[in-house]
């Protein structure tokens, strides 16, 4: 919450016991504060928000929004949820004039800019470390979260991280490591495009 008066948005997720994330979500800053989720999750993350809204004086309230992804090129700012490779992605709701792109155009531009796209059925696959979200979607200066244990000793013992980068498939065999995992993988015309996570030799 403290990290919202300096920023629109905040990615976060829900992790359980074991440090799995569960779900990931945006919170977004509008004098109320807003959840954006994905509709295969929000009563996952419901059931949490229930064990604690009644120790305070919150109320909950769901409502349905088509959200718009916009990518351009320029650097981070404020309005930004993420930027890398010289592209920039952020967001708002859907109007009947957007031009939009293919699914697989997004699905690509998501994957160039080195973000792992969570969706449902990744739940409890990944640990924030697998995926490179634990530099943008968990604080390792709040406290104590569900899965924190797990996720902490990863983030201060490891000895090695893992890196993630978008990579063309012809180009896998250039990366130094032994231990590569493909997370996501596109066909774009004649070519395949990776995103790949590992740990360097």
């Amino acid at each position: 919450m403290k990290d919202l008066e300096s920023n629109n948005f905040i990615q976060s997720c829900l992790c359980d016991e074991k440090g799995f994330i569960k779900a990931e979500f945006l919170m977004w800053n509008l004098g109320d504060i807003e959840i954006l989720i994905d509709e295969s999750s929000v009563d996952l993350l419901c059931e949490e928000l229930d064990k604690f809204m009644k120790f305070y004086d919150l109320e909950l309230e769901i409502s349905s929004r088509e959200v718009i992804y916009s990518f351009h090129k320029g650097s981070k700012s404020k309005a930004n949820i993420f930027s890398n490779n010289g592209l920039s992605c952020d967001i708002g709701f859907i109007k009947n004039d957007d031009d939009l792109i293919t699914e697989t155009d997004f699905e690509l531009n998501i994957l160039l800019m080195g973000q792992f796209l969570f969706m449902h059925q990744d739940s409890g696959k990944y640990r924030p470390h697998d995926l490179g979200m634990h530099d943008s979607h968990v604080s390792f200066l709040k406290g104590c979260f569900r899965g924190q244990e797990v996720i902490a000793r990863t983030e201060h013992l490891s000895k090695k991280k893992k890196e993630i980068i978008p990579i063309k498939s012809e180009d896998e065999e250039s990366v130094c490591a032994k231990k590569i995992t493909t997370l996501k993988e596109i066909s774009y015309g004649k070519n395949i495009f990776k995103l790949l996570s590992f740990v360097p030799s």
